[in-house]
């Protein structure tokens, strides 16, 4: 049951952010949408960094990019630790977007704190600290 219920709140998270990213930005497709928010957090990543979590080629996914730069939704800068590579960062375009699902994981919590009491509040954020931890140890190899 608990996986189940887990599973209908995050589909319900994702979906707004697809949803609420592709609606009010009509310039950008669902992959593109997906690629920045990867970017986004990744960290300003490399091309290549990049194109290895995606699965893609660098080519493709130089081309992805120059496709996400033209639309004003990303930066490609040199890295300061190697100057023969670049460091992808999103623009402050695509920050304005992303906040429209900030606002929706504020109004979840906002009903979250009006529907549970400080221990329950406590206990989740416990919760959730652990599991951020453990599953960033789990992935380090991304």
């Amino acid at each position: 049951m608990l996986v189940k219920k887990f599973q209908e709140v995050y589909n319900i998270f994702k979906m707004n952010f697809y949803s609420s990213l592709c609606q009010n930005c009509n310039e950008l497709s669902m992959q593109e949408a997906f690629s920045l928010d990867v970017i986004h957090m990744l960290g300003n990543p490399t091309i290549l960094e990049y194109a290895n979590y995606m699965g893609i080629s660098q080519p493709n996914a130089t081309y992805k990019i120059n496709q996400m730069i033209q639309k004003g939704f990303l930066l490609k800068t040199t890295s300061v630790d190697d100057k023969r590579s670049f460091r992808l960062e999103v623009t402050q375009k695509f920050l304005d977007f992303y906040r429209i699902n900030d606002q929706f994981i504020e109004s979840s919590l906002n009903l979250i704190k009006n529907e549970f009491d400080d221990k329950t509040l406590e206990n989740l954020e416990s919760m959730l600290t652990s599991l951020k931890i453990k599953l960033k140890g789990e992935n380090q190899n991304d």
